[in-house]
């Protein structure tokens, strides 16, 4: 097993660890609050038991020298010490999925199993019944494998063996309180948001579980989990359409076990199907799951969050499927039939294994009062009954409860005031002291109505208060006190009002912000933010016009506006001066100012496109350097446009092959050989012909895509190197420019020492001087010496034209320091440029570095230049940059002369 291999079965192992995250937020969310705790707390218990079972006995039996097919007789509790190597990650990731068959028993006996029953039925299960079932389908002698039994993820070994413990269990505990009975109550759900998050986690991790399976990081990695993510789909639309076919809306359990079942039936064959069979096979596990839970249903058989329909059903049917989904070529059987009898006679092993282990242990559990909670604790609620998880308003119940059957209020309930339910508690002790206040001093019955009549709209008053308070803050900024984000929207959303005015909106940026948060701390930036707020409401009128703060140091502002673009303007900046007044802050006065776009929306117009264009404004106006006004124009607008698409066709280019290199060589200052070449990214755009790097740098690093277009040039650069070498052409040196955010990424030198078509010495990262400004620190002076640890040359580009320390950057020891060519043109006809261009070749020398000059364009500058020490030269007086094939010609063509130096 290579590294690559045991690092992505490690992380996959983990990302399956996240599927129990998704199982306790589905679970959690779709029972009742009472019983929400409980559940959490078995699944986060399942994590430790059965890891434990697993490792003292589980893997041992499941992967342990084969008995007969049967069963592991050997490896049980694993030392994992160091000497363990790769074979540590397949015992991580084994152990995930054991713990995953065991939670999917926990949804469907929720609201009603006991804990310590639950944790003797996930050992049982961690420690003997999967194992088992594992070891005849995944260990090399298993019986089920020898027999051709077809099962790449656990569609039956995790999914089917859960299912079917599940399906016991349930039948055994029978159906909640008042499930079936004449009112046949639906229990509705404590939390959609939990179930939907749950449902995704799951999704999300069942990459890593299909994609891991192969327990090898290769190339069919990929497509495994593009399928997997097909199959979701696939079941989800199919969910979709169903609950809008029969129910005319989609409910959140009907999609998200829709995807569920789509994404257990995929698992048994999704290392062998196709992308359109994988999205079938979805749909199918949808129907399935939709078909099983109406079966159980009519049988009431109460299974609370569809474990059995999503994990047994779907599990089943993807298995049996695997016969007519996968190519004819690739099934063991080799014909369909046969293979069908295969995965039946599998299938229906696996069935009667865990029905043998689990009947006998469920009749003990439910013997010895462990199975099931008594029914007056499944009414008060697991969490309370088997975890001592308090219940307030549960508790608050009860008192009231045994105020009622007593007569008796001198008791009080306990109040915690931090909480609503906690100030319904206080009301209700005060309406306790009231009413034994009166008892005791006799009143009549008239003031002791009126008096309860009083604290009841005393209490309905705070609770309106109380409403009103938490409507204000979901709208608005708790520190300046301005609209938030969530109002801006609901404003901008709602339908344009019939009026005869417009409206002025403005988008703004304080600048510098960062800065003095940086510098003064925290409490320095609320103060300009506070500031900042009060000047701008300062500008607006109360009650028609609206200012908001929707980020760190955004603000936005809505005004009702009837004037032309000029008075817009005017207005906007005697906005930006009152914000460049400084801000008093201790001693010192803390300057920001802003950056401003603004747009002016016409009578019905939609909000949303007015606050679009102000935007773009805004980033006309940074662009600008800040501190600026700018009113939308289309000139903004076509640019932004023309940005947008050489964003998206800068994302299609590497797909096209649109970006090329060319070569730029590069001259021996003393005797005129070729001392080698510069690699120069460009992109041929199919319009827009020739685009330079000022144009498509900026864009890479924008969309996150500057390290790919770092490796394709790399590339490209290498393979021309080697194939120069092949044609008789061996250069000394080969320059690769190189950015900031690839030099600085943790993962650099390790694909560096993969890598198989670095020359020993004949390579060069250049670096722009101006990467070290920002970047320069011990780590990235650790990527250099590593770097240059690999023969890999340092480069310093336009050297003397940045406002890094030049100290910084000689104390990296760069073994080539490149001088722009501002420093290079018409140097042999002013003598003056002569003695600034000594100095920077001397202070390259003195620090070790070959001085490499750019720009040389003519003979003088290059005659001149050489006299005056510098090492290498480059520029048009040599050659332009040139495709390989035309570098080629060249080089042969100057090395043929073997001349002495001169323009050529």
């Amino acid at each position: 097993m290579s590294e690559a291999d045991a690092i992505w079965i490690l992380l996959s192992a983990l990302l399956v660890l996240v599927l129990q995250s998704g199982f306790l937020c589905l679970e959690s969310g779709t029972v009742r609050a009472k019983n929400a705790a409980n559940v959490a707390l078995k699944n986060l218990s399942d994590v430790c038991v059965v890891s434990t079972a697993f490792w003292l006995t589980g893997f041992g039996l499941m992967f342990g020298p084969s008995f007969g097919g049967l069963f592991g007789a050997g490896g049980f509790w694993p030392r994992l010490d160091n000497s363990a190597g790769h074979s540590a990650a397949v015992f991580l990731f084994q152990m995930a999925f054991a713990s995953t068959a065991a939670t999917i028993v926990s949804g469907a006996v929720a609201e009603r199993e006991r804990f310590l029953g639950y944790m003797v039925m996930s050992v049982m299960l961690g420690a003997f019944i999967y194992p088992v079932a594992g070891h005849w389908v995944w260990n090399e002698a298993g019986w089920l494998r020898q027999a051709g039994f077809i099962d790449f993820a656990g569609a039956t070994v995790v999914h089917s063996v859960g299912g079917w413990t599940a399906l016991v269990v349930v039948v055994f505990l029978g159906p909640r309180l008042g499930r079936y009975g004449p009112k046949k109550r639906f229990f509705e759900e404590n939390s959609i948001s939990l179930v939907t998050l749950g449902g995704l986690l799951l999704w999300v991790g069942w990459g890593a579980f299909n994609g891991g399976s192969a327990l090898a990081f290769s190339a069919d990695v990929g497509p495994v989990i593009a399928r997997t993510m097909l199959s979701a789909a696939g079941a989800g639309v199919a969910s979709i359409a169903i609950g809008l076919g029969l129910f005319r809306c989609v409910r959140a359990e009907i999609l998200v076990n829709g995807f569920l079942g789509g994404l257990v039936a995929g698992t048994a064959g999704i290392h062998l199907v196709t992308g359109p069979m994988a999205f079938l096979v979805g749909i199918a596990g949808s129907v399935t799951v939709i078909v099983a839970r109406d079966i159980l249903d009519a049988l009431k058989i109460d299974d609370v969050v569809g474990a059995v329909p999503v994990h047994l059903a779907a599990g089943l049917m993807g298995t049996l499927a695997v016969a007519f989904t996968v190519p004819l070529d690739l099934l063991p059987a080799g014909s369909r039939l046969g293979q069908l009898g295969v995965q039946a006679m599998g299938v229906a092993a696996v069935a009667a294994w865990v029905t043998c282990c689990t009947v006998p242990l469920a009749i003990f559990l439910k013997a010895a009062g462990l199975l099931r909670a008594r029914p007056r604790d499944e009414v008060r609620g697991l969490n309370l009954a088997e975890n001592n998880q308090r219940n307030a308003l549960l508790e608050l119940l009860e008192e009231m409860k045994r105020h009622q059957r007593s007569g008796s209020f001198s008791s009080r309930v306990r109040v915690e005031r931090s909480s609503e339910l906690g100030a319904l508690a206080f009301r209700y002790n005060r309406v306790l002291d009231r009413v034994e206040d009166e008892i005791s001093l006799r009143m009549d019955s008239i003031r002791k109505e009126r008096m309860s009549r009083e604290l009841a709209e005393e209490a309905f008053e705070a609770m309106r208060e109380a409403q009103e308070e938490s409507a204000w803050s979901a709208r608005h900024d708790k520190l300046t006190g301005l609209g938030n984000r969530k109002h801006l929207e609901e404003i901008a959303a709602a339908p344009a009002a019939e009026q005869q005015a417009g409206t002025l909106v403005i988008a703004l940026d304080l600048d510098r912000f960062k800065e003095i948060n940086d510098t003064y701390g925290h409490e320095a930036g609320d103060l300009v933010l506070e500031h900042a707020a009060k000047r701008i409401s300062s500008h607006i009128k109360n009650g028609r016009d609206f200012a908001f703060r929707i980020g760190g140091d955004e603000f936005a502002v809505l005004m009702e506006f009837s004037g032309s673009e000029a008075e817009a303007y005017e207005f906007c900046s005697d906005l930006l001066f009152a914000l460049l007044q400084p801000v008093t802050y201790k001693d010192a006065g803390l300057q920001v100012g802003a950056s401003i776009g603004f747009a002016l929306c016409a009578p019905e117009e939609p909000l949303q496109s007015a606050l679009r264009r102000a935007d773009l404004a805004l980033y006309a106006s940074k662009a600008d350097g800040r501190s600026c006004v700018n009113a939308y124009s289309d000139s903004i607008g076509s640019a932004h446009d023309e940005k947008m698409d050489l964003i998206r066709d800068f994302k299609q280019a590497f797909e096209r092959n649109e970006i090329e290199v060319t070569f730029q060589p590069q001259i021996d200052g003393e005797t005129g050989v070729l001392a080698g070449c510069e690699a120069l990214a460009r992109w041929h755009h199919p319009r827009r012909g020739i685009v330079g790097p000022d144009v498509f740098v900026p864009i890479a690093k924008e969309v996150n895509m500057l390290a790919d277009l770092d490796r394709r040039v790399l590339d490209i650069a290498l393979s021309a190197y080697w194939e120069f070498a092949r044609q008789g052409t061996t250069l000394p040196s080969i320059s690769v420019n190189v950015s900031a955010e690839r030099l600085g990424h943790p993962g650099l030198i390790e694909e560096l020492r993969q890598r198989t078509d670095i020359p020993p010495s004949g390579l060069a990262f250049e670096l722009l001087e101006t990467v070290f400004l920002d970047h320069v620190n011990d780590d990235y002076s650790k990527q250099i010496d590593a770097i240059k640890a690999m023969g890999i040359g340092i480069e310093i580009d336009d050297f003397g034209t940045g406002h890094a320390s030049i100290a910084g950057v000689l104390a990296l020891k760069p073994d080539r320091l490149k001088i722009d060519r501002m420093f290079t043109t018409g140097i042999d006809k002013k003598p003056a440029r002569r003695d600034l261009m000594r100095g920077l070749i001397e202070m390259a020398a003195s620090a070790g570095a070959a001085a490499v000059v750019e720009g040389v364009e003519t003979a003088g500058e290059a005659e001149v230049l050489s006299g005056l020490g510098a090492a290498i030269l480059q520029g048009y007086a040599f050659g332009r940059p040139m495709s390989s094939t035309k570098f080629l010609a060249w080089a042969r063509e100057w090395q043929a002369e073997n001349r002495p130096l001169q323009a050529g």
